[in-house]
């Protein structure tokens, strides 16, 4: 009983909304509702053509695996700022952060193609689909020791138990080239490889000597470090030098390195760099931290990275002060690895052409215009079809008439079917009007069937009229 009431309510609402009146026994559906309908299909392709271009946009994204460092490292950290500000820009690009060892990891997984963009340094082993996007700051080597040990140079670290950096690490690597060229041998069972964080703790605890640490200048683990008066900053340099000034004593220094390890710069660490701390300048080496990637990075997508990323300085640098080293001319001086062509394009401010830039738009663009002419041209036609089976209505109604007029015995007859004619004229001059007709062929040939028929009427008219005079 429920079913068969809901379906009588829902017959009655398809009757009220869409105006459907029973005519000799068939269903006819009103031509007003007909015309408001046949904007349906373009609507409803309107909203196909949404869904169309939401989904494409989904499945183009394009996803960036970002190799960086420990999750509590500068590396990680970095990346993560620039993860955001490439998204922020770009919709269509993803960026997803995984951890790694460091530098050398971080090159083994972009020859796995395990990611595709990654921070190394600038003197990395390895690499050969490596490419360049940007030198983004220099990484200080800081030697710091316990203040008790009597440590004044690279040549007092025999005998002492000394930290190089994590396994695999970019600083493991360089200090023990740095050691290697000064003659310095470490006895195996006194080296100590792991974490910044670890070995400082470790300094300040007593049970090592001293440790490298491979960071930028102000970074915060050394600004903690530095509050411990039991700890000081060592020089990179052969022996003590009272006379020299600091940046003399670093050019010197690497110039001589620089033959056997290339991609190193003099440093000096400034005065009262760490809260007080040192008391006079460092001197020391620093390598260049660089955005990377693999060499089938497209173009494009490089290119509005590395816009992004000098795009945001501003931004970036108020986020962290790492990013106010970023500068076009030193993000591409002195790289070991190739510049990316897209990288390139943008320093050199190769812009695309306006149809390669907006190929992808112009073809989708392309596609829902012939979309919607299609949807047109369908509904026109559906139109004009819908048009011309009303005026097949009149034809039937006009031979139905016709067919009755040889029956016609008397005026009161005649008249009753010249009513009728005249109705079904009315009708289609208003729907004429109205242009739920066309005036078309097929209006000329009900115009000649109504012709017709009215001069069949006359013609009665006059034998019916004829007749009664005679009689």
């Amino acid at each position: 009983m429920v079913s068969r009431g809901l379906g009588t309510v829902s017959v009655r609402f398809l009757v009220a909304r869409f105006r459907i009146v029973k005519q000799g026994g068939q269903v006819i559906v009103r031509e007003e509702t007909l015309r408001r309908l046949r904007f349906a299909p373009v609507a409803v392709a309107l909203l196909l053509m949404v869904v169309f271009a939401s989904l494409t946009l989904r499945s183009k994204r394009k996803v960036l695996v970002f190799a960086t460092g420990s999750d509590v490292g500068l590396y990680h950290l970095l990346a993560s700022r620039i993860e955001k500000a490439v998204e922020r820009s770009h919709a269509d690009v993803a960026i997803e952060l995984i951890t790694s060892a460091g530098s050398t990891e971080n090159i083994a997984c972009l020859e796995r193609k395990e990611a595709q963009i990654a921070l190394v340094q600038n003197d990395a082993r390895g690499g050969k689909s490596v490419r360049s996007i940007a030198a983004l700051y220099p990484e200080v080597l800081h030697l710091i020791c316990r203040s008790d040990r009597n440590i004044r140079s690279l040549g007092d670290l025999k005998e002492r138990r000394i930290g190089i950096g994590a396994v695999g690490s970019g600083t493991e690597q360089l200090t023990s080239k740095l050691l290697e060229f000064v003659g310095v041998s470490l006895d195996p069972k006194r080296v100590w490889r792991g974490s910044f964080s670890e070995s400082l703790q470790l300094v300040k605890s007593g049970e090592l000597d001293g440790t490298f640490i491979l960071a930028g200048v102000g970074a915060e683990m050394i600004e903690t470090v530095m509050r411990d008066q039991r700890v000081e900053l060592v020089p990179i340099q052969m022996g003590e030098h009272r006379a020299k000034e600091a940046k003399d004593i670093a050019q010197e220094f690497v110039d001589g390195f620089r033959v056997h390890y290339p991609h190193i710069a003099p440093y000096t660490i400034p005065l009262m760099a760490y809260e007080g701390r040192p008391a006079a300048p460092v001197p020391t080496l620093s390598v260049q931290a660089v955005l990377v990637c693999h060499e089938k990075v497209a173009v494009e997508l490089v290119e509005r990275i590395t816009k992004t990323l000098f795009g945001q300085r501003a931004v970036l640098s108020q986020q962290d002060t790492t990013f106010a080293h970023l500068n076009e001319q030193s993000a591409q001086a002195s790289l070991q690895f190739p510049l990316h062509t897209g990288a390139d394009n943008y320093y050199r401010r190769r812009e695309p052409g306006f149809l390669n830039e907006n190929a992808e738009a112009m073809g989708f663009l392309v596609t829902v215009a012939l979309l919607i002419w299609s949807v047109l041209s369908w509904a026109q036609r559906w139109y004009g079809q819908r048009r011309k089976n009303r005026v097949d209505i009149y034809y039937q109604s006009i031979e139905a008439l016709s067919r009755r007029v040889g029956d016609v015995t008397c005026l009161q007859e005649l008249e009753t079917l010249e009513s009728e004619l005249q109705q079904i004229g009315r009708q289609a001059g208003q729907e004429l009007v109205e242009e739920t007709l066309a005036a078309d062929e097929s209006y000329i040939i009900y115009q000649t069937m109504f012709g017709d028929c009215r001069t069949s009427l006359e013609q009665i008219r006059v034998r019916l009229l004829s007749a009664a005079d005679t009689a």
